[in-house]
Formats: structure tokens, C-alpha cells, sequence
């Protein structure tokens, strides 16, 4: 049974429950109102320093924009294209290092050893820049990589599987001072290629093959011809009895005209293959070739002053914040300075 003392103990027990419970929530919002507040304090400080110091901003991004103005007209501006190209032979490493070292004669300025080398016009040679190349990648290769890469215990098998994949299409970009050295660079580059010596004697080899490949073919083609008049003539020999099957009896064998037909069929389909690989010169191919381009890589007038615009801002938006970060720091050191003062007096 509960006494009259219990149940004025628990009421009270219970109303400061519910006292402790509103001061939490008055709490709760209260630092969310004052969490707006410093918000709404940064945002007009910011505005302040902003209007405070409006001629030094306007300075800062019209000086920009002049040197990105400047930029534009003391620079010479370059312009990119990038071809395709498909090889049998060049694969990987073999062909990156022959376009990096014509990269790294642009970086020099040889113009001289670049025109001898490519055997173009030494003024043709002053118009490149450079000279890079990158593996063009497959849709499945690049599916792999990217199921692969993020796994820790995955990461052997994608190096296994890059290794063993060897690059076959590749895309060769060249910037150039003048669209015009684009005319015909692409044949230049691809004559450069096939003077590698080691490339050279295998192309010599591989199409050797080809073509004594192609007259074997032609010999068996020729025989196939002559077989199929033979069954064409037993065939009609035959003509008036039935035999009950398809083959045809040739000096008491079996023959089916129709496998016959489809192996003469087969041997032409494989020369028609051979003469495409001979007449494509497939050792290297291009898939795309260099196109001129309006618009310089390094950008026109416009955007070089855009940009320059574009960094005076946010540099005048680092002063602005530099400064907010200064008035906050002397707040801050005023506030506790006056802390320790009535800490002092308090307890002086």
C-alpha cells in the first residue's frame, strides 16, 4: 500500500523529471538557434570585409584578367590532334619508346635531328610542340581494371592480366604552333616507325609467309577444282541409277560434293583474308588520322582572360577569408582576456 508520503515523493520525483527533460530540449534548441546565429555572423562578416575591401577585390580580378590578357599575347599558342594507329608488330613498350624519343627532341628544340629524322621540312619541324602516345584501351580491359583495382587481393591478377595483354592500338596526339604541320605527319610518323630495324625483319618475314601461303592456297584451290569437275562428271554418270546416298563413287571411294564445295569455299575465303593483310599493309594501319582544329589548345583570348578573371577572384577571395581568420583570432584572444581578468578579480 502505497502512504500519502510515497505518492508526494514520486510526484515530486516525477515533476522534476519532466523539468530536467524541458531543459534539455530548451538546450537542444537553443544551440541549434546559436549554431544559425555564428552562421548568419560569418556570412555578414564576410559580406562586410567584402564591401570594406571592394576596391582591392576589383583590383585583384582586373589584374588577372590583364595577365591572362598578357598570357595570351606574349605566348604562342599551340594546337592538339591526335591520330590512331593499329599494329601487329608494335606492341607495349617497343613503340612507346620510339614517340617518346621524338617527344623528348620537341622538349630540346632539335628541330634540326626531328626534320632528319621524320623527313619533313625543318619549318614543319619548328611547328611541333610535342609528341605523345598512349595505349588505347578496350572496353573489356578497362571493365576489368575496374572491377580489379579497388580490391586489395585482386591486385596481382590485374598486374598478371596487364602483362600479359599486350597493347596493339594505340593514339598518338601532337601539338603544333601551326595546323598546317599536321598535313601530312601522320605518314611521316608511320614511315618513322617502319624504319625500326627490329620491326623490319619480321614484316619482311611475316608477309613472305603470307605470300607463299597464298600460292599454297591457290595450288589447293586448283586441286579442288579439278576434283569438283571429276565429281561433277561421276556425278552425272551416275545420274540414271540411285545409290541411296549423297556421296558420289570415285575409283571405289566415297566422296561428299558437298564438304568438297565447302573446303573450296574455305581456301577462298583464307586468300581473300591474306590479300586484305597484303594489300592494308596491316604491320601498321591508321584507324584515324590527325585533323586541324580551330581553336588552340591553349585556349583564345576569351578564355585566357575568363581565367585570369577567374584566379584574381579567387585570390581576393583568399584575402577576404585571410582577414575574417584574423578578426576571429583577435575575438577570440579579447574574450579571454577578459575571462582572465574576472577570474582574477574573482578570485584576486
Amino acid at each position: 500500500m502505497i502512504t500519502p508520503d510515497k505518492k508526494d515523493y514520486i510526484k515530486k520525483e516525477n515533476s522534476e523529471n519532466e523539468i530536467d527533460l524541458s531543459r534539455l530540449f530548451n538546450s537542444i534548441l537553443k544551440g541549434i538557434g546559436n549554431f544559425f546565429k555564428g552562421i548568419f555572423r560569418l556570412f555578414f562578416l564576410f559580406i562586410d570585409i567584402i564591401v570594406a575591401n571592394t576596391k582591392l577585390i576589383l583590383s585583384t580580378i582586373i589584374i588577372g584578367g590583364l595577365l591572362g590578357l598578357g598570357y595570351f599575347f606574349l605566348t604562342k599558342p599551340y594546337y592538339e590532334s591526335s591520330m590512331t594507329l593499329g599494329s601487329v608488330y608494335y606492341r607495349g613498350q617497343l613503340i612507346n619508346n620510339s614517340i617518346e624519343n621524338l617527344n623528348l627532341l620537341c622538349k630540346e628544340g632539335n628541330y634540326k635531328s626531328l626534320s632528319k629524322i621524320l623527313k619533313i621540312p625543318i619549318a614543319k619541324a619548328n611547328d611541333l610542340r610535342s609528341i605523345q602516345i598512349e595505349p588505347v584501351i578496350s572496353p573489356n580491359m578497362k571493365m576489368l581494371i575496374d572491377l580489379y583495382k579497388d580490391t586489395e587481393g585482386n591486385k596481382r591478377r590485374l598486374d598478371s592480366i596487364i602483362l600479359k595483354t599486350e597493347d596493339t592500338t594505340f593514339q598518338i596526339k601532337a601539338q603544333v604552333f601551326d595546323t598546317t604541320a599536321l598535313k601530312g605527319l601522320d605518314t611521316s610518323l608511320v614511315n618513322y616507325i617502319l624504319t625500326n630495324k627490329y620491326v623490319k625483319k619480321r614484316i619482311e618475314i611475316e608477309r613472305f609467309n603470307l605470300k607463299n601461303r597464298k600460292a599454297k592456297l591457290i595450288r589447293e584451290s586448283t586441286n579442288l577444282d579439278t576434283l569438283k569437275r571429276n565429281i561433277a562428271l561421276s556425278y552425272r554418270t551416275q545420274a540414271g541409277g540411285r545409290t541411296g546416298t549423297n556421296n558420289v563413287i570415285m575409283d571405289d571411294k566415297g566422296t561428299n560434293p558437298i564438304e568438297v564445295y565447302r573446303e573450296d569455299m574455305r581456301l577462298y575465303e583464307q586468300q581473300l583474308k591474306i590479300d586484305r593483310l597484303l594489300y592494308l599493309n596491316s604491320e601498321i594501319e591508321i584507324i584515324d588520322s590527325f585533323i586541324a582544329y580551330g581553336d588552340p589548345k591553349s585556349g583564345t583570348l576569351f578564355k585566357n582572360v575568363v581565367k585570369g578573371l577567374l584566379i584574381g577572384l579567387i585570390l581576393a577571395l583568399l584575402v577576404v577569408i585571410y582577414k575574417m581568420v584574423i578578426i576571429a583570432i583577435k575575438k577570440m584572444r579579447l574574450i579571454l582576456k577578459q575571462e582572465d581578468s574576472l577570474q582574477s578579480t574573482i578570485y584576486g
